[in-house]
């Protein structure tokens, strides 16, 4: 049986190829949007909860930098799961790109850490409230580095395992494709992208120069250049940011 995610071959309708790009870009929105919601979400809440416990009871009450009261359980939680959710969804989607001309294990290191350094220097700013009150900082720093970086490893995982029945097993794939019902509240910003994603996809495939490059080494290096360059820019700016906070 051919793969549902198996290249469309040149001279296909456009059809097929927009079914090829939709089909990737489902799996890696719901193996992104799964692990930002896991790790992102659930594991910032309960990284920023032993935080709470190792921090002065001076920070309860205190608004943090992702809008939400320290010490208390409340709407804004809820919304910071959908947020890294979304945010997950839209990494996923670059993830599967990335892998896509970055095989194996070498592929998978470099796209974990261009994704993790750049989720760390977003997340750790030195004029936030978060590294300023927050105790002890070099624990706060240690946390929020280590978890976009899982998050991307967990993707990344997914994607490997779940592209072996995706699509063709159909109850499988409606379940693991439940975490884009997350983006939902952010409808306004998701659809655009979905659009904007397939279409640039499809292009690229009906354009045969384009697919040509997808197929060989062009498209590597292209991709691995701006891995690459996206790590470094990304550490540079991180350790800047974590020796003026520590």
């Amino acid at each position: 049986m051919t793969s549902a995610l198996a290249l469309p071959p040149i001279g296909s309708d456009v059809g097929d190829d927009v079914r090829f790009v939709a089909r990737w870009l489902l799996l890696g929105g719901a193996a992104g949007g799964l692990a930002g919601f896991l790790v992102g979400g659930v594991g910032g809440r309960l990284a920023m909860f032993v935080l709470r416990l190792t921090s002065s009871d001076s920070v309860v009450g205190v608004q943090s930098d992702d809008d939400f009261t320290i010490g208390k359980i409340s709407s804004a939680s809820l919304f910071l799961l959908l947020i890294t959710a979304f945010l997950g969804v839209i990494v996923g989607v670059a993830v599967v790109v990335a892998r896509s001309q970055l095989p194996g294990v070498w592929g998978a290191s470099l796209v974990v850490a261009a994704a993790g350094t750049s989720g760390a220097a977003a997340i750790i700013k030195p004029d936030g409230v978060d590294f300023n009150l927050l105790s002890p900082l070099w624990l706060a720093c240690l946390l929020f580095t280590l978890i976009p970086s899982l998050a991307a490893a967990l993707m990344v995982w997914f994607v490997r395992r779940w592209q072996v029945w995706w699509w063709q097993d159909r109850r499988r794939t409606i379940l693991a494709s439940l975490p884009w019902l997350l983006a939902v509240p952010t409808f306004f910003v998701s659809i655009p992208f979905i659009i904007v994603s397939v279409a640039a996809g499809t292009a690229v495939l009906r354009f045969r120069i384009l697919r040509t490059a997808l197929t060989n080494r062009v498209g590597l290096v292209v991709v691995a250049v701006l891995a690459i360059a996206v790590f470094a820019v990304s550490s540079l700016e991180l350790i800047r940011d974590v020796g003026e906070i520590l």
